[in-house]
């Protein structure tokens, strides 16, 4: 009878002791946490979550500046261009037919070389070209009296025009055909030279028009000076 009544305690104790190792917590070394991470891409310090090479920006070449010197020379350059240029176009109006055709070749020359520099300043990151500011003295004096000079000059018509307007090409270039070799030579930029060695035969070429207008004020400023004949 004791028998019969332990085993029916048994059978009874079993279904509660099953329910307690439902309940059991987990062995340590086995985490179901859900809030864990398990996902190595989700780990800040992963290599796949740091910047690449290619996340940063690609610094400016050491060429894509120009220095304040090289800049003071395109100054002057374009502020020449525009000179050249707007007397060019004064003296298509008001010079007779020989220099209204050299007024024609200077536009044409200076229109082409402000072009290009103002395309070389852009492509190293200057995006306008400053005012030109002489700092010598001599270099204000002149600009001053250049100044007046082109004052008087679009007063004038005809040959008194063609006087005054060509001694002022001849000399004009020349001052600029100096300042050209000392400019080179003062350039850092490697372009810069190259272009400004470019310019200086346009320069040499309107000084010597200039130079056979005013001996012959009938001869063709289109047609360089050195030109030989072609023989038939």
């Amino acid at each position: 009878m004791k028998l019969r009544a332990l085993a029916i305690v048994t059978a009874l104790a079993a279904p509660a002791l099953a329910a307690a190792d439902d309940q059991t917590p987990n062995q340590p070394g086995k985490p179901t946490d859900p809030s864990s991470p398990t996902d190595k891409t989700a780990d800040p310090s992963s290599p796949s979550d740091k910047p690449t090479d290619t996340d940063k920006s690609n610094p400016p070449t050491k060429d894509a500046q120009l220095g304040d010197g090289d800049v003071k020379i395109i100054a002057h350059l374009h502020h020449v261009n525009q000179m050249e240029i707007d007397l060019g176009k004064a003296a298509q109006k008001s010079g007779t037919a020989s220099v209204k055709s050299y007024a024609e070749t200077l536009v044409k020359d200076h229109q082409s070389s402000d072009q290009d520099l103002t395309s070389f300043a852009r492509s190293h990151k200057l995006g306008t070209i400053p005012a030109d500011k002489p700092q010598a003295d001599t270099d204000k004096q002149d600009q001053k009296a250049m100044m007046t000079q082109v004052a008087h000059l679009k007063t004038l018509k005809g040959a008194a025009f063609d006087r005054e307007f060509l001694d002022m090409m001849a000399t004009g270039h020349d001052k600029e055909l100096a300042k050209i070799d000392v400019a080179t030579g003062a350039a850092s930029d490697p372009d810069l030279q190259t272009m400004l060695k470019s310019i200086k035969p346009v320069l040499q070429r309107h000084a010597d028009q200039a130079r056979d207008l005013q001996k012959n004020p009938q001869a063709s400023a289109t047609q360089p000076s050195d030109t030989v004949p072609s023989s038939r």
